[in-house]
């Protein structure tokens, strides 16, 4: 029988550092999410209920809830939001666990990822060695062709480091102060970033914005829809207070857009990002269109709608610049 004062004052931290929480989540029944995860960061959906996002800080298993702003914290925050177990029945559970090593046999080890401070020198440092991104392999792999980067939309918004990474930059009051790199099995922002929003170029003549979840997700809309005079903003992930403050001024200053359209992904982290962005805009008495258009399947987003739509090309014929200019201007499948 496990002693009361042993659980609470020594097997909690064992429990919070030595029992691996992506295999525990797999006892659950949440499967990893191969395509989204990272050496820094595991996802996990649970069927279509919730997905988690599993780290580790100072040695530490934590996760949070994609949908429930509620659910986060270490192992222990994990059963006990799971199950009405008492924090004596919890480290009894955790002592009983066998952790069998079978229930995900191949997955990307992630590692520790200490929370680190802004640090501002650091990200201009590091902004200032990056080069204008023209193209990449890896977003070539997600349908971002070479002639978007260059594009007056898109041209010196996307960057490359000195790793072959591409990098968004994040902006505040005009000085980056945020950098967020993505290449394949990497998808994370450099130490010392503060998180604002990444945004394509801006035009005077530009009467809608789009908000995206990710930048890629973004220029995956240009190329679908091409919708004319609209311009791109990605939240890179939840939707902070903070970027809430910061999304109110840069509206503010935008006096000729007359409408606003969320496109965050269909799922219930797009649904949250979207009903939070429509909440602001509907506080600041936006007086223009509000709208939502995200894909019409369930757990979807845009850069997978055009993944998709190219490896039909490719199939009937290939995809040639021509035929990909041709889908991105005809017809729509979906109207924004």
């Amino acid at each position: 029988m496990l002693n009361a004062s042993k659980a609470y004052k020594h097997d909690f931290r064992d429990f919070k550092e030595f029992i691996d929480l992506i295999q525990y989540a797999a006892s659950f029944g949440y499967d990893l999410d191969q395509k989204k995860s990272t050496v820094h960061q595991t996802v996990m959906h649970l069927d279509r209920v919730d997905k988690i996002i599993v780290s580790r800080r100072n040695g530490i298993w934590i996760y949070f809830s994609v949908y429930d702003d509620n659910d986060n914290g270490t192992i222990i925050d994990f059963v006990k939001n799971r199950t009405d177990q008492s924090y004596l029945e919890i480290a009894q559970t955790l002592h009983d666990w066998s952790g069998e090593p079978s229930v995900i046999n191949k997955i990307r080890r992630v590692s520790c990822d200490n929370k680190s401070s802004y640090e501002p020198l650091r990200i201009h440092r590091i902004f200032n060695r990056c080069a204008t991104l023209i193209r990449h392999r890896y977003l070539q792999k997600r349908g971002i062709q070479p002639s978007f980067l260059k594009s007056s939309r898109f041209f010196g918004r996307i960057f490359q480091d000195d790793f072959g990474n591409a990098v968004f930059p994040h902006f505040k009051q005009r000085l980056v102060c945020g950098l967020e790199l993505r290449n394949q099995d990497i998808d994370l922002f450099i130490k010392g970033s503060e998180k604002s929003f990444w945004r394509s170029n801006v035009f005077k003549d530009d009467t809608t914005l789009f908000i995206a979840e990710s930048p890629i997700d973004a220029m995956s809309y240009e190329v679908l829809f091409a919708p004319k005079n609209g311009f791109y903003l990605a939240t890179c992930g939840g939707f902070s207070k903070k970027q809430q403050l910061i999304l109110e001024e840069f509206i503010k200053q935008l006096s000729n857009t007359y409408s606003i359209t969320v496109i965050t992904d269909h799922d219930q982290g797009g649904h949250r990002i979207a009903n939070k962005v429509i909440q602001v805009l509907e506080t600041m008495n936006f007086k223009g269109a509000i709208q939502r258009h995200s894909p019409s399947e369930i757990g979807k987003d845009w850069n997978d709608i055009l993944i998709e739509k190219l490896g039909l090309l490719m199939s009937s014929g290939g995809c040639t610049a021509e035929r990909l200019s041709k889908y991105a201007s005809g017809p729509r499948c979906m109207e924004p």
